[in-house]
């Protein structure tokens, strides 16, 4: 009873009661043990558990509390071997793997953190505690999405947290999502959880969101709460200086300089700081008289600059590289900051961040964040700075050098071959892209989506023999005489039409046409994603030879008159304009598709140079359709007279109510546990497709109303 409410000193005078009535029991020692240890009576408390122990080899909770005793005591290596016994004895104990989950957090393990905490989640979907402890590893990883996600749960489970809003308040800080991070904080406050933390950290928004006075209002706060937090005074600091008063802001900065001198940061040892670090490999020539010269680039080809940089040290020698941090650097870090003098905030040298960018292969690329290079080129000296990267902005680099002849060959020389490998574009050349930002659920990162497309074969593409034709002379055979077409000085650019109902096999022809070009790059592109046209075809040409895809092209293309807005007239002027701009020796091919080619604008459908073979997906004839029901049948050996009763009753049907037809009678051979698909399955399959689903599922499926009767 005493233990159960916490009257530990009460509860330890109980079982010492009990092991003098009988030394030999063994529970009553543990009992004590784990009491000692709540009331931080460690040493005491390790004796009795030891003791214990040596009875029973065999108890988790002994292990569990030994762990704790000893993570308290600073014996990490002790603790996680008492840790792992006791997952041994019980592998989905949440409050085993809670433990050497903060165990592993607090040595900046977060990988192994990780990984006990989503244990400790999959055994107990409702641990608060786990998610807000995994959340603060995400974050050390700068996985903030993942963190925010966990603190979301957190709140959801337990809504009064107030350490999960804080925690949630700085990550949304750390994103620039200042407005919800304030709502966060204000929160944390309202709940008194790190209060004087909290009230920094909103400062810090209110600060970055020009509310000076709020701003001035919380680090005040932030100072009274906590007379010691340093980073209150710097913000305060920094604020005070923007608003002309600036003698409390030297007084501010001052008290920050002594705090931190207190505290011993490693920030502030010279060993890491890189102003020495680029006066020395200078040597005589004045940081001042550096001439600065910046490029910047698509944060699309990132893949291919990482693999200019993995190659640098073979154009030049690398003296030194690093990554760079500056702890207050939320507005971004040019070169001029890393050769200014900051007692405040000196930017330090660290170990290079990555980050993963998948681009379609077995392993993705390691993509740098940020990076200084200190080189030497035939005897010059130049400094390399890749800038932090932001999400969705460019890469941008800054190249230091002294201001002559020899210093321009040397950048030059840089920047050439940054462009020659984002020109060769070997991550991306002759795959099938689209632009988008995905982050998979491994972690995995890309702003240019590769896409595996099934594969098909030329036999799969059931067409009548003079769409075949036509598809082969404008896309096949053309892409094949390119060279001896340029050679006689004409164009080898192309526009292609695909109309025709849908399910006819526009779609499939397309996965055929992007395999059977293995050297030509694929675009496809979603009729809402034509606002980025230009950027597509700003790819289009760095990929080239290319082949530019529109599906469902009457979303965009439709006729002027039938236009509801000025938006929509943008779009296709920009469609038209693009297709008009390509050189004529361009090595691209523009393929549009259409369901409805009479809602085709007049201007793309009739003029050459826009479209110059419109190429018809009609119904199969007789002879695709026999070709389409052996083909979708599978490997179910199909009666020839089975095969002629199907090609008779789906006349004037697509393709695609063929696929599915044959996959609904393979449905009803199997609920008969037949061997054989015989043709009362397919009149089954079709009285359901054209009448128990009514009207609609025979558009969707393809189906004419007129032609098609389950009884002819």
């Amino acid at each position: 009873m005493h233990f159960r409410a916490r009257r530990y000193d009460q509860a330890v005078a109980d079982f010492t009661q009990t092991i003098l009535l009988d030394p030999k029991l063994a529970d009553a020692r543990l009992a004590r043990g784990i009491a000692l240890a709540s009331k931080h009576a460690f040493a005491d408390a390790l004796q009795d558990l030891d003791a214990y122990i040596l009875l029973k080899t065999d108890s988790m909770l002994a292990y569990l509390w030994r762990g704790h005793v000893h993570s308290e005591q600073d014996r990490g290596g002790e603790a996680l071997e008492d840790f792992n016994r006791a997952n041994a004895i019980d592998p989905a104990n949440t409050a085993v793997l809670r433990n050497r989950g903060l165990l592993h957090l607090d040595n900046e393990d977060y990988e192994l953190s990780i990984a006990d905490f989503s244990a400790a989640i999959h055994a107990d979907p409702h641990d608060a505690d786990a998610y807000l402890h995994r959340a603060r590893a995400y974050a050390s990883l700068d996985q903030n999405d993942d963190a925010v996600a966990d603190l979301t749960a957190v709140l959801r489970l337990r809504p009064d947290c107030g350490n999960a809003y804080f925690y949630r308040g700085r990550t949304y800080r750390e994103e620039n999502e200042l407005h919800l991070a304030v709502a966060d904080l204000s929160e944390s406050i309202r709940l008194d959880a790190f209060t004087a933390h909290a009230y920094c950290e909103r400062g810090k928004c209110r600060y970055e969101l020009e509310e000076s006075e709020q701003a001035l209002a919380d680090l005040t706060e932030a100072i009274r709460r906590e007379p010691d937090l340093a980073e209150a005074y710097y913000w305060r600091g920094s604020l005070l200086d923007n608003l002309g008063e600036f003698e409390k802001a030297d007084q501010d900065f001052a008290k920050f300089e002594e705090l931190r001198e207190q505290a011993k940061e490693p920030m502030s040892t010279d060993k890491t700081l890189i102003l020495p670090l680029l006066q020395s490999h200078f040597d005589a020539v004045p940081l001042d008289q550096l001439s600065i010269t910046e490029r910047r680039f698509p944060s699309r080809v990132r893949a291919d600059i990482q693999r200019a940089l993995d190659s640098l040290g073979q154009h030049m020698t690398i003296r030194q590289f690093f990554g760079v941090r500056k702890q207050y650097d939320h507005h971004g870090v040019n070169f001029t900051d890393l050769i200014v003098r900051d007692r405040n905030d000196p930017p330090c040298a660290v170990p290079p961040q990555y980050e993963e960018i998948n681009i379609g292969e077995d392993q993705p690329v390691r993509c740098l964040k940020a990076g200084l290079w200190l080189a030497e080129d035939e005897g010059l000296r130049l400094a390399i700075f890749q800038e932090p990267f932001q999400r969705g902005g460019a890469v941008r680099f800054q190249v230091a050098t002294v201001n002559n002849e020899q210093g321009i060959q040397s950048t030059t020389k840089f920047f050439k071959l940054l462009e020659a490998a984002v020109k060769d574009a070997r991550s991306y050349r002759g795959k099938i892209l689209s632009l988008e930002y995905v982050e998979s659920y491994s972690g995995v990162e890309t702003g240019i989506k590769v896409h595996k497309l099934r594969t098909v074969q030329r036999e799969q593409v059931i067409l009548p023999r003079r769409t075949l034709d036509l598809l082969d002379r404008n896309v096949i055979h053309f892409v094949k005489q390119r060279p001896r077409l340029a050679a006689l000085g004409l164009a080898t650019k192309k526009g292609l039409l695909f109309y025709g109902p849908p399910g006819t096999g526009k779609t499939h022809t397309l996965h055929y046409l992007a395999a059977a070009l293995p050297n030509t790059t694929t675009l496809l592109i979603s009729a809402e994603q034509v606002g980025i046209l230009s950027e597509y075809m700003t790819l289009a040409r760095l990929l080239q030879p290319s082949m530019v895809v529109i599906e469902d092209a009457d979303l965009i293309a439709r006729d002027r008159q039938q236009m509801s807005s000025a938006c929509e007239e943008v779009l296709l002027n920009k469609l038209l304009n693009e297709m008009d701009g390509l050189k004529e020796d361009a090595d691209i091919l523009f393929v549009l598709t259409t369901n409805r080619p009479e809602a085709i604008e007049a201007a793309l459908s009739a003029r050459p140079g826009r479209i110059d073979q419109a190429i018809e997906f009609p119904h199969p004839d007789e002879e695709g359709r026999n070709k389409l029901v052996r083909l979708y049948a599978g490997t179910n050996g199909l009666a020839d007279e089975v095969v002629e009763a199907v090609v008779k009753k789906t006349e004037n049907v697509s393709a695609a109510f063929i696929k599915e037809l044959m996959r609904r009678a393979a449905q009803f051979q199997l609920e008969r546990e037949s061997t054989e698909l015989t043709l009362g399955d397919v009149e089954d399959a079709l009285n359901e497709l054209l009448f128990a689903g009514g009207s609609l599922n025979r558009k969707l499926l393809g189906g004419a109303d007129s032609t098609l009767d389950s009884d002819s």
